[in-house]
């Protein structure tokens, strides 16, 4: 049963890397997400410098095993119309749902890869100072 979904008043203040705020139902939501991370200790900038091919992109996540027991599920929804008087987001990221409503299904994937590139001098030469 589809229900009626009522919102006064939603501020979202960020909403990014495929991420949805969503207001009604839906029969099947997904996000997918890939971040590559780079902290360096010195600025330095070459979009060339990193191939976007890390395993961490392509590995299968393994999926929870189904039990293959029946279930039975009853649903009785006394009210028809789903109602919210106001939400506050502060912000919504990596592939994240604000979901005011029903769904069937729904699918997120997000994979983050963080590299850091920190100076050898640098870490010696503070540690020199240190211990005089």
């Amino acid at each position: 049963m589809s229900r009626l979904s009522i919102v006064h008043l939603l501020r979202a203040n960020a909403v990014s890397f495929s991420s949805v705020v969503q207001i009604g139902d839906s029969q099947e939501i997904h996000l997918l997400a890939r971040a590559l991370a780079v902290q360096r200790q010195f600025e330095y900038v070459d979009s060339s410098e990193f191939p976007l091919i890390f395993p961490i992109y392509t590995k299968r996540i393994p999926l929870p095993p189904v039990d293959e027991e029946p279930l039975y599920r009853r649903t009785l929804h006394d009210c028809p119309v789903i109602a919210v008087h106001s939400v506050r987001i502060i912000g919504v990221s990596s592939t994240s749902v604000v979901h005011i409503g029903s769904t069937k299904k729904v699918e997120a994937d997000s994979r983050v890869k963080h590299i850091r590139q920190l100076s050898e001098r640098r870490g010696r030469d503070a540690s020199t100072r240190r211990s005089n």
